[in-house]
């Protein structure tokens, strides 16, 4: 493959899609857990071998050409949408726009803005940040983590992730990334799952 950037989603069948028919028609099968789980293995190994870096669950790239839009996701990082329906997010604010092209335009005319706006709790911050950083290479910062959300919120990450690092889920890199280990990928929902806190 001579491409910068690959992204290798496992396929989802959605009522009202063409496929979807298919699949209820039974003239297509959906292909079974294990065999999904091998098939992605060995895509791992195909472009890790290409020299492609795995950096995101579902996404690998070479001479580090990551997807910069979603990388400020996965990482946290402020960013600004401009136009209608787009998002912008401010570490502790989420806003979106109206999605009306004409109320857009007509707010803009009129020296306004025309968007909503939620406030993210702690709690929810912690979430989206664990949901979010622990699929990539970079993992959860630790350090980031007690920072940004107390001793408390770090204390209940660690014990959380405590069982993955046992039985090799999990791994901590540099004495602070907490990251997903190979297997670790293959049950990475259930480990997000465990790893949020819910009050």
């Amino acid at each position: 493959l001579n491409v910068e950037h690959i992204s290798a989603y496992h396929l989802t069948y959605e009522e009202g899609t063409r496929i979807y028919e298919l699949l209820q028609a039974h003239r297509i099968r959906e292909v079974d857990e294990e065999s999904s789980v091998r098939f992605f293995s060995t895509l791992i190994d195909t472009l890790g071998s290409a020299g492609y870096e795995h950096y995101e669950i579902s996404n690998f790239c070479r001479s580090d050409m990551y997807s910069r839009h979603n990388t400020s996701y996965w990482k946290g990082i402020p960013y600004l949408g401009c136009g209608p329906s787009a998002h912008s997010f401010n570490t502790d604010t989420r806003e979106w726009n109206v999605a009306s092209l004409e109320k857009y335009i007509h707010a803009i005319e009129n020296n306004q803005r025309l968007f909503e706006q939620e406030h993210l709790d702690r709690t929810t911050c912690y979430n989206e940040c664990i949901m979010t950083s622990i699929r990539t290479r970079w993992g959860v910062p630790l350090n980031d983590i007690e920072q940004k959300f107390g001793k408390e919120l770090w204390q209940y990450c660690f014990d959380m992730a405590r069982p993955h690092l046992d039985c090799g889920n999990l791994e901590i890199y540099d004495n602070n990334r907490l990251c997903l280990s190979r297997k670790g990928i293959f049950v990475s929902d259930g480990i997000i799952s465990d790893l949020m806190f819910v009050e």
